[in-house]
């Protein structure tokens, strides 16, 4: 975090606070224009304020949802009366920080543990403190764990996202999307924040308890210091509470109105008591929040223990995202300009993300809250949340498709262990059916013939599906030693090659995928190749910052690219052969000679990560797009920058041209789908069939056609002149993670987070038989140069080789 946001008032209260085990802490406890906060508000932290988008538990024709809305086809999560509790007086008085030394009261010198009388006085000797005291007591409204919560957050994340930022036109990241459980509160408030930087010195506050609401507060400094201290009383208006008298006052034990199956507006908050004003100033919340890993994620090493991998800093960049292959090169992607809020849960959630299981595999996505922290830590909050969890390792569990979160979780009893795949051997090349027999033998009849079934979506003109699935039993290659992360067919289709997070390359032959050689020189992850279009040399690019230029014949390293600062994501080769391109999470784009490995132009110009960069079929131009929203065209032989793509309002992902270098398609974490006059840079049609981010998109060989790929779950075919949708190819509740064309364009094959490889016909829109065997997410898939074979690499450290069903004759 940079210095700024490191003294910013607000997080030094939230850091300081925290601790203690009341929840998150907000500078801002008065009411937003939203009102109140209440259990089930969906929403986010800006300069330690929580503002709400909507309330999920609430049906959508609840008052409080009407000036804004709630999101498209929304369901209130249906929480259980009995989930709801209230503590009272968890806050007798005030809390302070450990560095806060003593309280003055009047004359005397008092514990900080104590206020008695009508003064009070605060002194810090040591670094940033923070205190805040409270009229009257505050008391605590809780949301006790909700096995049923995590589902929900997981289905609903993508649809409050476009919520807030399509229909609110709110900049935000999913993963700062909170779920409001639990707050304290009170009705009169007064805090601050003690920012200091240098030697130690004093520093008071001086208030009358009595009347502190007015802002009496007093300051004496005894040294003078570089940074001022802050405070902060309630402002006059901030409660929405009608006065005792004319309070309607919400006095029944239950928590939902026993009249109606809807939760009542007073039953998500603190209920107003007869003898005193209703305590709606909120102090602390608790809360849950997802994060989803980021799709081009480093690779987490089997082996690895969690003190390899590299943690994120002290939240700095607002969406962070994780990229790059080794625990040494990850590189942020951050919202520039915007101090993030501290977030304790954020370590936590990366912990989860990075957690190194014994198969090899990771997960997907992580679910936490700020009681998981409090539960993890139970008798003293560490300072370095980072450290003590390394140092802890404490161990996690999937609690819903692909979300893990701790183990120690309150509701981790209701859950299964984690499932662990057994690694795979290396240097076997066996047939799927050799490995995974056919599991007809291990059903009963009724059993088998239930499994044996296909939907009416599945095209079984070819008769080749055996009882496991398979068109034919594909070829299994197991020489990598851990998860596959890229792969390459030659143009000629002789050769295999294939990387992976064990450092090495594999060359096979393409037509049987024997194993030819195993190549060593790269020091990291491998994460692309590519054959050169003679099919005589191969590039790869990889974590340790190099591309390197092989001899196919000799196995040898001929040149080597040596100039990008971190991980190198993308190489592709000039049609023509001459040049290569690369791209790296740097934020540059470099042109190098393809025969000596000379740099020819260094492409500056985006301001975040660089997602892919690709020539155009003509070799006119260099396509880029980045994780800073724009996408460039280059001029190829200048090294200018030729057209900047703006328009998108998330990261963009994918880029491709189209057959004759006059288009270019780009795919967005906004959701939609944008191709542009590559000449012009004018948008020429928007495409948004997508409720969810577009990871990758292609032209169709001929052109006609626009490929997006989503992880709604959706694959979308639409004519790449009007925009208008051809099919929809369904995942079936997989998360889609890669997507390709078929030579000729007959076929698009993809990818999910189910392990399976799915190809549609283009034409009829029919789903050709699954191909299974994978164990774990399948990263590249790439067809043969005659479309009639298919390679796919996994995390599960293999890769294989899949052949396509003839057509059956007319």
């Amino acid at each position: 975090m940079d210095d700024t946001a490191d003294i910013a008032a607000y997080n030094i209260y939230a850091k300081q606070l925290f601790p203690y085990k009341k929840g998150y802490p907000l500078w801002h406890p008065e009411h937003t224009k939203f009102g109140e906060i209440q259990i089930g508000d969906v929403g986010y932290y800006r300069s330690g304020a929580f503002f709400r988008l909507f309330n999920a538990i609430l049906p959508a024709d609840e008052p409080s949802q009407q000036e804004y809305g709630v999101p498209e086809d929304f369901i209130p999560f249906q929480l259980h009366k009995y989930l709801l509790n209230e503590a009272k007086t968890v806050i007798k008085s005030h809390l302070h920080s450990k560095s806060v030394d003593t309280v003055e009261v009047g004359a005397k010198v008092e514990t900080a543990t104590e206020i008695v009388g009508g003064g009070l006085k605060v002194s810090c000797e040591r670094e940033n403190g923070a205190f805040v005291i409270v009229q009257p007591e505050a008391d605590q409204l809780e949301m006790h764990p909700s096995k049923k919560l995590t589902q929900y957050i997981r289905t609903s994340l993508d649809s409050w996202y476009h919520f807030a930022t399509d229909v609110l036109d709110l900049d935000i990241a999913r993963e700062d999307i909170l779920f409001i459980s639990g707050a304290v509160k009170t009705d009169n408030w007064a805090l601050g924040a003690f920012l200091r930087r240098g030697s130690a010195c004093q520093i008071s506050f001086q208030a009358n308890a009595g009347s502190f609401a007015q802002g009496s507060f007093n300051i004496s400094k005894v040294h003078e210091h570089t940074v001022e201290p802050e405070w902060r009383t309630k402002p006059d208006g901030a409660s929405l509470s009608p006065s005792p008298s004319s309070a309607s006052l919400a006095t029944s034990p239950t928590a939902v109105d026993q009249s109606s199956s809807r939760m009542s507006i007073t039953s998500l908050t603190l209920k107003k008591t007869p003898t005193g004003p209703k305590k709606d100033q909120t102090l602390f919340v608790n809360y849950y929040k997802m994060k989803r890993r980021f799709f081009r994620s480093r690779i987490v090493k089997a082996a690895a223990g969690y003190a390899d991998l590299e943690h994120g800093g002290e939240g700095d960049g607002e969406g962070e995202l994780m990229v790059g292959g080794g625990s040494d090169s990850d590189v942020s992607i951050g919202e520039f300009g915007v101090d993030k809020p501290y977030d304790p849960v954020d370590y936590l959630l990366d912990y989860i993300l990075n957690y190194p299981l014994e198969d090899g595999s990771r997960v997907d996505a992580a679910i936490a809250g700020s009681t998981h922290l409090y539960a993890l830590f139970d008798d003293e909050f560490p300072e370095d949340i980072p450290t003590a969890l390394n140092k802890l390792k404490p161990p996690i569990l999937f609690v819903d498709d692909g979300v893990a979160a701790l183990a120690c979780v309150e509701w981790a009893e209701e859950y299964d262990d984690v499932e662990e795949a057994d690694p795979p051997i290396a240097g076997d090349v066996q047939t799927a059916a050799e490995e995974h027999p056919s599991r007809a033998d291990d059903l009963g009849d009724e059993d088998a013939h239930e499994s044996s079934k296909e939907d009416d979506s599945v095209d079984k003109s070819s008769g080749r599906a055996g009882a496991a699935g398979y068109y034919h039993a594909p070829l299994v290659l197991s020489e990598h030693t851990g998860g596959v992360t890229c792969v390459a067919w030659s143009p000629d289709g002789r050769f295999i090659a294939s990387g992976s997070e064990d450092t090495t390359i594999i060359l096979r032959d393409g037509t049987d995928g024997r194993f030819l050689h195993q190549l060593t020189e790269h020091s990291d992850v491998v994460w692309t190749l590519a054959f050169s279009p003679d099919g005589q040399r191969f590039a790869s690019g990889a974590s340790d910052g190099l591309g390197l230029i092989w001899d196919v014949e000799s196995h040898s390293v001929v040149a080597v690219l040596d100039g990008h600062g971190s991980v190198v994501q993308t190489i592709q080769y000039l049609p023509g052969g001459s040049k290569i391109v690369t791209s790296s999470t740097d934020f540059s784009v470099r042109v190098w000679d393809a025969v000596t490995g000379a740099l020819v132009h260094t492409l500056d110009g985006h301001t975040a990560v660089i997602m892919s960069a690709v020539w155009s079929p003509n070799g006119k131009w260099i396509a880029s797009c980045s994780a800073d929203y724009s996408a460039k065209i280059w001029n190829a032989e200048t090294g200018e920058v030729h057209r900047t793509l703006e328009g998108h309002t998330g990261v963009i992902w994918s880029i491709a041209f189209d057959p004759e270098s006059r288009r270019v398609i780009t795919g967005s974490d906004d959701a939609t789908s944008i191709i542009w006059n590559a000449e012009t840079g004018e948008a020429l049609v928007n495409l948004h069939e997508h409720p969810s981010p577009v990871w990758a998109v292609a032209f169709s060989p001929d052109g006609k056609r626009v490929m997006s790929a989503s992880n709604d779950m959706t694959l979308k075919l639409c004519d790449s002149f009007t925009g208008e949708l051809v099919h929809t190819f369904d995942r079936n509740d997989a998360l889609v993670n890669a997507a390709v064309f078929s030579p000729d364009g007959q076929y698009v094959a993809s990818s999910g987070g189910d392990n399976e490889v799915l190809v549609w016909d283009t034409t009829t829109g029919k789903r050709l038989p699954a191909m299974v065997g994978h164990v774990d997410k399948v990263t590249a898939l790439q067809f043969s140069p005659e479309g009639d074979r298919l390679v796919s690499a996994s995390d599960d450290g293999t890769v294989r080789i899949w052949t396509l069903p003839e057509e059956e004759e007319a």
